[in-house]
């Protein structure tokens, strides 16, 4: 049985427009993109052309500091443009869809096969590292760390946030095959809601599963982070979000990474709040096309 913490302090702030739980598949847009502002503490070194031919997996840029550790392309097709503002700041890499989603292939070994060094290099090598964050500081996490613990918190309380029990069915086994492959590494924490308490997900050995029952933000990974295992000076933990799990167990068993994630269209100007699967690095723009205004909308 799962331990519980109770939290007392918060607020659940109830807004109208909560998503559906009904799923669509949005028609994919010609133009994706990457931002590197979106990897914090990462400093970008580009190692793609304009005109350049890519692969789902192959390395769009690479991190100055520890060059191993890269952002891959999320879709097959040509680099059309590569954005930059000033003092050549990278702003973003966009790319042309063929429509393909032609992914390069990599060794792969089931997890119980690897030690903790072979899954470090496996990640580095497809691009999931990247999505690993490190406390303190909240940056992508640095590779030559050795974290007492990686944190993953599988829900949210925030007003109109996804609900992760919904995103994560049918791709159970994808995040089981994920949590096993990251306990290789370090212990392994997931956070979970009472609600959640059973659920299939949650059944795995290579983990330990806590309860928090309380508000907004219960669902915090630092709020966990901080009941379970507080991070002392000159300590470090991981914390990895439960779909980028999911990608990691994706990848053991296709053998190359699959990008694709349930998002939430939500909010009280939306016609039909629900659930949308897309591609990282998608366009917005496919799935705001339902907005009871077109303008001013935040």
């Amino acid at each position: 049985m799962a331990k519980e913490i109770k939290l007392r302090r918060g607020l659940d702030i109830n807004l109208k427009g909560s998503a559906n739980e009904t799923k669509k598949i949005p028609a994919s847009g010609e133009t994706f993109a990457v931002c590197p502002d979106d990897f914090y503490g990462f400093k970008p070194k580009v190692i793609v052309h304009e005109g350049d031919e890519i692969k789902v997996g192959e390395p769009l840029f690479v991190n100055k500091q520890q060059e191993e550790l890269k952002v891959v392309s999320p879709v097959s097709g040509k680099v059309v443009r590569i954005l930059r503002g000033e003092r050549r700041k990278v702003l973003s890499i966009e790319m042309a869809s063929d429509g393909k989603f032609e992914a390069r292939c990599l060794d792969v070994k089931r997890p119980d096969e690897m030690d903790g060094a072979a899954v470090k290099a496996l990640l580095l090598e497809s691009g999931l590292f990247a999505f690993i964050k490190m406390r303190p500081y909240d940056i992508t996490a640095i590779p030559s760390d050795t974290p007492k613990a990686i944190f993953i918190s599988a829900f949210s309380k925030m007003p109109l946030s996804a609900d992760f029990s919904f995103v994560v069915k049918g791709q159970e086994q994808d995040f089981l095959t994920g949590i096993s492959a990251l306990a290789k590494m370090a212990k392994v924490y997931i956070g979970i809601c009472p609600e959640q308490e059973g659920a299939d997900f949650t059944k795995t050995e290579n983990a330990e599963v806590t309860i928090f029952n309380g508000p907004n933000p219960s669902g915090n990974v630092g709020v966990q982070i901080n009941h379970l295992l507080p991070v002392n000076k000159g300590e470090v933990v991981w914390t990895i979000g439960a779909e980028e799990v999911i990608f990691i167990g994706r990848l053991f068993h296709l053998g190359h990474v699959d990008f694709t994630r349930t998002i939430a269209l939500a909010g009280s100007e939306v016609e039909e709040p629900c659930y949308y699967e897309m591609c990282v690095g998608a366009p917005l723009a496919t799935i705001l096309t339902n907005l009871k205004q077109k303008e001013h909308i935040r």
